[in-house]
């Protein structure tokens, strides 16, 4: 067993209380529930996609920001942070994904991610179909970009 698939169990179950309502979010968890996925399981998820990525020739770099009043992490296609996936805190309950396809004018694109059905997997495909439709979204558009499919 991997340290991964450690506790996998006990998080569905939770996770199933929570839907069914038999376990309450602490009304104050938002903050540190959301560090808890980011660290332990979403920033090494968003890393090794930014890897992926890099070893295809496209530029992709993983940042964060988990200190301080504003949390966030994410992925970005450009040193100027113009193209890619971040994940911020939203409620108790939720953190919200956003694509943003262009800065400059701000195109963006967002969703809710319920804690109570965000896994590994899930997260993992969710952050895979946001980059390809990001990369494809690139290539259709008449904005400058260097993100290229070949």
């Amino acid at each position: 067993m991997q340290l991964f698939d450690a506790y996998t169990t006990l998080q569905q179950k939770l996770q199933q209380y929570e839907r069914t309502g038999q376990l309450t979010p602490h009304p104050e968890a938002a903050r540190p529930r959301f560090l808890a996925f980011a660290e332990a399981d979403l920033m090494p998820l968003t890393r090794r996609l930014a890897t992926i990525l890099c070893q295809a020739g496209i530029p992709a770099e993983a940042s964060a920001q988990l200190e301080g009043d504003a949390l966030w992490f994410g992925l970005f296609l450009d040193d100027r942070w113009s193209a890619g996936v971040y994940l911020q805190p939203f409620d108790d309950i939720s953190m919200r994904l956003t694509l943003r396809f262009s800065w400059e004018p701000t195109i963006e694109e967002q969703h809710a991610l319920l804690y109570r059905t965000c896994t590994r997997v899930t997260f993992a495909d969710a952050l895979e179909r946001g980059i390809e439709r990001l990369l494809v979204q690139s290539r259709q558009s008449d904005v400058p970009c260097h993100l290229h499919l070949i």
